[in-house]
């Protein structure tokens, strides 16, 4: 065995060797002011392997729903979900190939891009890559960098730039196309559209695993497959670790819901929301975030006085009365509203008015052994400068949502310091409480110049995994993971 074991480490030695010989991806360069320096070939050839840091793919990747395959000079990108695309991804500076059909060819590194929603943006965090981002659709954001560089000037919000449903491009009014010929890309949703679109389906994904890959996915466009590489498997391996030294005998009772108190048609009417667990579906994600924390999510659910139930079709009940809602949960140990939001157009758009309306839906769950044990959870710990909740973001590094369950189920370590749950009862309902007013009120309202000052990463620095409780566990399955990347290069070098 000792033997056997002799020649795997040189076997790994071997590749990690060859791996310090090769090339690395050529990537953008920043200056320290952020001004960018495209990764680009002078002279193409065509025969050499550009791209020698890959993302996992097919096995290796089972859960999101895309596939890439690598071609020396290019890569093709697929999703396999809907809508269905294909991206041909053309190392900057060669020529595309011929006869390869795809909806979309784009030079990688992409330089400057669009993109729609917020909870992406630290998916470009995470791989150094935040000074791609031109424009956004809307400052919403709880990063402190991510807010300095909108703060100083270099992010268009696109939510108050013109759109042309004709031509798909945003402009202003003495330009209309100008704007649009600052990007190379758009990344969007199935909601949002715009020159050169590039669908993430991140959101779209039934568990939080599935939804944190995409991250790869995002890299491929920057030929940032290393960067990404290493903190995906830090964070995994913190999810896996926390979880696995999360207290199993406990099993609490957990119930994921929202409220709304407003009806908007027949098939979004008020009331409770109740998540069935239907394994494939998008809401799915909360009971593998439940199950994760030694938790037993409640399902099971009869229907008796709710005469606008709705069955969404995503493993959700909408429409649940209060009456059915409170026998529903009645015996739950933790009960989380995934939900903090108020606002003018409902008319709880001021502190008072929304601590009102958070407070009274609170009431409904009195008598409840989540309500008597303080144990009722909100998502508004963690506020950006709009009054959005940080949960959004959670997807890119999901282990310390499942910290935060592991934490209110009571079974994991006290020391862990809440980042997107808050408890209603003791510590505040709402979004609409400014630090400035308040600076001790848990989730509070920041500016985006105080959050801008936090920053002390440089341009290119990935993003902080501040919040998040190391594992004691960490190191080995780190270690573990290594080597199994070893040896998946390994086996792909000897294949050749």
């Amino acid at each position: 065995r000792q033997a056997g074991g002799a020649k795997l480490i040189l076997a790994v030695l071997a590749v990690c060797a060859l791996a310090s010989a090769q090339d690395v991806n050529i990537k953008n360069s920043y200056a320290t002011d952020g001004t960018m320096t495209a990764g680009t070939v002078e002279t193409c050839d065509t025969s050499k392997d550009y791209f020698p840091w890959k993302t996992p793919s097919g096995a290796n990747l089972p859960k999101a729903k895309y596939e890439v395959t690598y071609h020396n000079y290019y890569k093709i990108v697929k999703t396999t979900g809907t809508p269905s695309k294909t991206y041909l991804l053309v190392q900057r500076g060669c020529t595309a190939p011929t006869g390869v059909s795809a909806d979309l060819t784009l030079e990688v590194p992409l330089r400057k891009v669009a993109v729609a929603s917020s909870s992406w943006f630290k998916f470009f965090e995470a791989m150094g890559e935040r000074h791609a981002i031109t424009a956004v659709n809307g400052y919403y954001s709880t990063a402190p960098c991510m807010n300095k560089l909108f703060a100083d000037g270099g992010v268009t919000d696109l939510s108050l730039v013109s759109y042309n449903t004709t031509t798909g491009l945003y402009g202003v009014a003495s330009d209309p196309t100008g704007f649009t010929a600052k990007v190379d890309a758009h990344f969007v949703d199935t909601w949002t559209t715009g020159k050169n679109g590039i669908y993430v389906g991140s959101s779209s994904e039934p568990t939080y695993q599935a939804s944190s890959e995409w991250v790869h996915y995002i890299s491929t466009f920057f030929n940032r497959e290393e960067e990404v590489g290493l903190f995906s498997t830090r964070s995994r391996n913190r999810w896996v670790c926390s979880s696995t030294n999360a207290d199993n005998s406990i099993q609490p009772k957990v119930v994921w819901t929202d409220y709304y108190k407003t009806s908007y048609g027949a098939t979004s009417p008020a009331g409770w929301v109740i998540n069935q667990c239907k394994e494939g579906d998008a809401s799915y994600r909360h009971c593998e975030l439940i199950t994760a924390a030694r938790g037993v999510p409640i399902t099971k659910f009869t229907a008796e006085s709710s005469p606008d139930l709705y069955d969404k079709g995503n493993g959700q009940l909408l429409g649940v009365s209060d009456a059915d809602f409170k026998k529903f949960s009645q015996d739950a140990d933790v009960i989380v509203i995934a939900n903090n939001y108020c606002g003018s157009f409902s008319g709880t758009g001021t502190v008072e008015t929304c601590d009102t309306h958070w407070k009274e839906i609170l009431a409904k769950l009195e008598g409840t052994s989540a309500h008597t044990n303080d144990n009722v959870y909100d998502i508004g710990r963690q506020a950006d400068p709009s009054g959005g909740t940080g949960y959004f973001e959670a997807s890119v590094m999901p282990e310390m949502l499942l910290q935060d369950m592991i934490k209110a189920t009571g079974a994991g370590s006290s020391e862990h310091q809440f980042v997107y749950l808050r408890k209603m009862k003791s510590e505040g309902v709402g979004n609409q409480i400014k630090c400035a007013d308040s600076p001790a009120a848990v989730g509070c309202i920041p500016t985006q110049a105080d959050l801008a000052a936090k920053c002390t990463n440089t341009v290119t620095d990935p993003i902080s995994m501040d919040g998040a409780t190391e594992c004691s566990g960490a190191s080995s399955l780190a270690a573990s993971s290594l080597l199994v990347a070893l040896l998946s290069a390994l086996a792909v070098f000897f294949s050749h």
